[in-house]
């Protein structure tokens, strides 16, 4: 949804007392926190998802509350927002038809497209059957052995084997539908059907479709429904033809950061960020499986962190006379859909970038008394004089674990990998992450209101050291918020905003198997060994089949080159 204007008249279910800066301080308190949690986790802001209209409510309010503390607009042309447009979903157009052995198929019901296809028309008179689909690296199993299938369409079963005879075969790298999909395309196949077997419910969770590539062939899910309706037998389907077409039409939306300035004498800049966006009613990243569908708060995600970037605005707003830098205040969108915002910040800062003396990012900071482990910072590291400041540090009231990674499922990272020193703060994850149980009830506000201080502290300490904050690249620790079911890593940040095939490196962690190949930020991966890689989802299929020890091949361009790095996993 394209809006040009900002109305900045809030509707009453978000209205707020606005508190004006005041002459000569301002005190941050769980009340204020209380109240604008209260606004950012309401029913009618639904979720705060980007690009819908509950994230722009969200954004209108945060200016209201900027406005009032007397900042400036550092948006676009002169404005509060930033703005920038991206691939928000994949959508099944109309077009769409299938005819198997010249009977029509009901779209939805008996067939649906994947948002793998490539959108075309097609026409097959010859199918093979190739079972599952899966081929083993070490070549003790193969299902397209003594197969031709070149030139030819596959029908595959979904899921892998569970006879006696496979069952001490690992399948777990090699039965997604994504690996399928590029085994087919390795054996020059022109389409690919997928059905599920008799002893599966046929039904298939979503994938988001805002970072698939398409491929260059028809990738067609026959549903139970349509075997049904034309009598074949689901343990050997045996397709004559099929005509038809694909139709996936990529929807474009518009994201907006809220970008407020307080200014000084002095060029040098520090950031402060906190994403405001959430996951609407739910979506493929929600952890909430259930029907119907919940509205999911983000009281903690990220309306926490969100409270406390307001107040402390206000608060530096109210004591500006004392401050040596120009501040900028950020609240981002686009964080849940793959760092758009900041990606798209960093990129498009409204001051000089080697301006920017340091970043501070607050993520889900509400649940510190919950949470045995404290206060965990990140990006202690990434300077040199962080590590002395926090070796020193003695904090009271709040435990903390000091981390010296920049890296991590949060938007500083994009300011890490610009080579700015970065600081982010995280009370950690919890069962209510990501589910519409984060709610603003469960909020530890004085746990952020203790936080906030402690952020003031640090800030106004550097505002007073007038020393280069140095920046230096840290090895990556896992922040605990997003696991995946990965033995090995890179060590690379994937570029989520270029839209281009392979998959793009942001940033590559010191000492990493990426850094010790050889990549570098800007390179595109394009083949990992044998495997294609044209979006995230092909690469992270493709690290999935690696273990630590292993070595491979990584196919990269860069600039106009094409490079062969050998890689390690270690």
């Amino acid at each position: 949804m394209k809006r040009n204007t900002l109305v900045l008249t809030i509707v009453p279910l978000l209205a707020l007392v606005l508190y004006p800066a005041a002459a000569f301080g301002y005190t941050i308190s769980a009340d204020s926190i209380y109240k604008h949690i209260s606004v950012l986790a309401s029913d009618s802001l639904e979720g705060r998802e980007t690009g819908e209209p509950g994230e722009f409510k969200a954004a209108a309010y945060i200016v209201s509350v900027f406005e009032s503390a007397d900042l400036q607009p550092k948006g676009d042309t002169g404005s509060w927002l930033q703005e920038f447009e991206f691939t928000d979903k994949i959508e099944v157009g109309e077009r769409n038809r299938l005819a198997i052995n010249e009977v029509e198929l009901i779209l939805h019901e008996e067939f649906e497209p994947l948002l793998q296809s490539a959108s075309t028309t097609f026409q097959f008179d010859d199918f093979i059957f190739v079972d599952y689909g899966i081929t083993l690296e070490d070549s003790s199993y193969d299902d397209y052995a003594g197969r031709d299938v070149e030139g030819k369409a596959v029908i595959v079963k979904r899921h892998a084997p569970e006879s006696e005879d496979s069952s001490a075969v690992d399948f777990s790298a090699c039965s997604s539908l994504t690996d399928k999909i590029a085994r087919a395309l390795d054996h020059k196949a022109t389409g690919v059907f997928f059905y599920t077997p008799e002893d599966h419910d046929d039904t298939m969770i979503a994938i988001a479709g805002g970072h698939v590539t398409p491929k260059d062939i028809p990738v067609i899910w026959l549903r139970r429904k349509g075997l049904e309706k034309l009598g074949l037998d689901l343990a050997h389907p045996g397709l004559v033809n099929a005509s038809g077409q694909t139709e996936l039409i990529a929807v474009r939306d518009t994201g907006y950061n809220v970008v407020a300035c307080l200014p000084s004498d002095n060029d040098t800049a520090v950031v402060i960020t906190a994403h405001y966006d959430h996951l609407g009613w739910g979506g493929p990243t929600s952890r909430y499986l259930e029907e119907p569908r919940k509205i999911h708060y983000g009281a903690d995600d990220n309306g926490s962190g969100v409270a406390a970037l307001l107040e402390l605005a206000r608060r530096y707003s109210a004591e500006r006379s004392r401050l040596k830098y120009t501040y900028l205040f950020v609240a981002l969108t686009g964080e849940e859909k793959g760092l758009l915002g900041s990606g798209h910040f960093v990129r498009n800062m409204p001051v000089d970038s080697s301006t920017v003396r340091m970043t501070i990012n607050m993520d889900m900071i509400g649940r510190l008394k919950d949470q045995e482990k404290g206060l965990a910072i990140f990006g202690t590291g990434t300077c040199t004089e962080f590590k002395t400041f926090f070796d020193s540090l003695q904090v009271d009231d709040i435990k903390l674990a000091l981390k010296e990674s920049g890296t991590g499922p949060s938007d500083h990272t994009a300011f890490y990998n610009m080579g700015i020193p970065v600081l982010y703060f995280f009370t950690g994850a919890h069962e209510d992450y990501h589910t519409p149980d984060d709610v603003v009830d469960k909020i530890d506000l004085e746990g952020i209101v203790r936080v906030a201080g402690l952020v003031d502290r640090i800030v106004t300490h550097f505002d007073g050291y007038d020393g280069l904050l140095a920046f230096q690249r840290t090895k990556h620790e896992d922040t605990g918020r997003r696991r995946g079911a990965y033995s090995v890593t890179l060590g690379i940040m994937p570029d989520f905003i270029s839209e281009l095939r392979g998959l793009g490196v942001d940033g590559v962690s010191a000492d990493g198997p990426g850094e010790r190949a050889g990549l570098i930020k800007g390179d595109v991966i394009i083949k990992m060994g044998a495997l294609v890689i044209d979006d995230i989802y092909t690469y992270m299929n493709a690290l999935g089949k690696f273990r630590k020890g292993d070595t491979t091949t990584l196919l990269v361009e860069r600039d106009n080159d094409t490079l062969a790095l050998p890689v390690e996993f270690k």
